[in-house]
């Protein structure tokens, strides 16, 4: 089974961000991956958006953007998506990426192979 990623970060509309930024997560899917991009606005409507799109599908990995995660601002934000992607999918593997470049081989940790949704241990 096709290992599922969901990817949540800030919508680029509420941060300064050039949509090639963006394009750079593209390799997770050529990787193989079953990806989709959640981008969130900031405060309890992010948290609604992430609460939708985890409920509405199981995945095996969720990666949190670094503007939600490291932006002290946003810690309630990514306290809440943590806990909801725990609540809807509790068997999921978080990933933190280190760059846009970096996150197929960051899902590898987890996830060497994209066809098996076995985690590494």
């Amino acid at each position: 089974m096709t290992v599922t990623v969901i990817q949540i970060g800030l919508d680029p509309g509420v941060i300064d961000y050039s949509s090639p930024d963006f394009a750079r997560f593209a390799g997770l899917r050529a990787a193989g991956y079953d990806v989709d991009n959640c981008l969130v606005d900031f405060g309890d409507e992010g948290v609604r958006k992430a609460r939708k799109w985890l409920s509405a599908k199981r995945y095996d990995a969720v990666l949190i953007g670094a503007g939600v995660r490291l932006v002290a601002n946003n810690t309630l934000l990514f306290e809440a998506i943590v806990n909801a992607a725990h609540t809807a999918n509790p068997g999921c593997r978080f990933v933190f990426n280190r760059d846009a470049v970096d996150t197929p081989r960051d899902i590898q940790r987890w996830y060497p192979d994209p066809d098996d949704a076995t985690p590494v241990q």
